[in-house]
C-alpha cells in the first residue's frame, strides 16, 4: 500500500519521550558506546576513606549522648574546614593534642581520635609537644572534603534530634511546673479550709 501514510498512534510520542528519559545519563566527556572512566586507585582509596569516616561517626561518635556527640561533630567539622578553606596556611594544618577544648570535646570523646585519623590527620611530636597534623596533599584534601560532607550531614541530623529532645524536655518541665503549681494551690486551699473549720 504505497502512498498510504501511517497514522501516528496517540501517545506514541509521549511513550518514546518517557523511554528516552529512562536512559542512563553519561558522564561528562563520555559518548554512547564508551564505558564510564575507570576509577583510579586514588579514587578507590578516597571512597574507602569516606566509608571509614561515616562508619566511625555512625557507630562511635553518635552513640554517646546527643549533646556531646554534636559538640564533637561541630569541632571536627571546624578543624576539617579550616584546612580545606586555607590549604596553604600551616597554622590551620595542625593543633596541639594538649589543647583543652579539643582534648575534652573530641580527643576524649569515643571515636574522636579514630575520626581524625580517618580524615587524614596523624600525630607528630615537635619540640617535646604532640600535635595532630593534617595531610594537605591533593589526596589528603580529597579525603578531608569527603569528611566535611559526612560531618555536615550528621551534624544536621544530630542538631535536629537535639532540638527535638530539648523541646520535649522543656515541655515536660513546663508540665511539671503546672502540676506543681496546681498541687501547691490545692494544699493552700486545703489549709484554708481546715483553718475555717477550726474557727467554727
Amino acid at each position: 500500500m504505497e502512498g498510504e501514510q501511517l497514522e501516528e498512534q496517540p501517545g506514541a510520542a509521549a511513550a518514546s519521550e518517557a523511554q528516552v528519559a529512562l536512559l542512563p545519563t553519561l558522564p561528562y566527556g563520555a559518548t554512547v558506546g564508551t564505558a564510564p572512566p575507570k576509577p583510579t586507585e586514588e579514587d578507590l582509596r578516597v571512597a574507602e576513606a569516606r566509608k571509614t569516616i561515616l562508619r566511625i561517626i555512625d557507630t562511635r561518635i553518635t552513640r554517646e549522648d546527643e549533646a556531646s556527640a554534636l559538640t564533637a561533630l561541630c569541632l571536627s567539622l571546624k578543624l576539617v574546614s579550616n584546612v580545606l578553606d586555607n590549604p596553604t596556611e600551616p597554622k590551620y594544618q595542625r593543633f596541639k593534642a594538649a589543647n583543652k577544648t579539643i582534648s575534652k570535646q573530641l580527643l576524649h570523646h569515643p571515636g574522636g581520635p579514630e575520626l581524625l585519623r580517618a580524615s587524614g590527620f596523624h600525630t607528630q611530636v615537635h619540640q617535646m609537644e604532640e600535635f595532630w597534623v593534617a595531610d594537605a596533599s591533593e589526596y589528603g584534601l580529597r579525603v578531608l572534603g569527603e569528611a566535611r560532607q559526612g560531618l555536615v550531614q550528621y551534624e544536621e541530623l544530630l542538631a535536629t534530634r537535639v532540638a527535638k529532645l530539648e523541646a520535649a524536655r522543656r515541655e515536660r518541665a513546663a508540665g511539671m511546673t503546672q502540676d506543681r503549681l496546681q498541687t501547691l494551690a490545692e494544699i493552700e486551699a486545703d489549709k484554708a479550709e481546715r483553718k475555717d473549720r477550726s474557727w467554727k
